[in-house]
């Protein structure tokens, strides 16, 4: 079984994904995905959140929200994905990540999402009905 800590960072009315390197012997059809790292046997998910977005150089504020879940594609990875605000920073993914984009929320299904769980695009949707009617940007 393979653990990997995702973060879904949020930045207004968008998301942050970013691109693969390389294609993902797991999901070989993701391209664009949240941030995220593989776990070793005794890493805690939340330090490693944590490390992350340090690392990226990003300041954030974190949500109560978490995903656990396998995604469909491949149930040999288990997830547990953290929801973030970005208060501050542009982030710089160059060790991990080819690149990255800000998406707005209600565009993210254009991207590769099959490693994205059910409730995971339930609570994006629903984030995303509750900025609309704020007027976020």
């Amino acid at each position: 079984m393979y653990r990997r800590t995702a973060v879904i960072i949020l930045k207004g009315n968008k998301v942050l994904l970013v691109k693969l390197k390389e294609q993902d012997r797991m999901l070989p059809r993701a391209t664009w995905v949240f941030p995220y790292i593989e776990l070793k046997e005794m890493d805690s998910p939340r330090k490693s959140v944590n490390d992350i977005l340090l690392k990226m150089g990003l300041k954030f504020s974190m949500t109560d929200k978490v995903f656990k879940y396998s995604p469909s594609e491949n149930p040999k990875i288990n997830y547990i994905t953290y929801v973030v605000n970005c208060d501050g920073g542009e982030p710089d993914v160059s060790d991990s990540f080819q690149t990255f984009k800000w998406v707005e929320i209600g565009d993210i299904v254009a991207y590769s999402t099959s490693f994205m769980d059910g409730n995971v695009s339930k609570y994006l949707n629903n984030l995303k009905e509750k900025m609309d009617k704020l007027g976020v940007q």
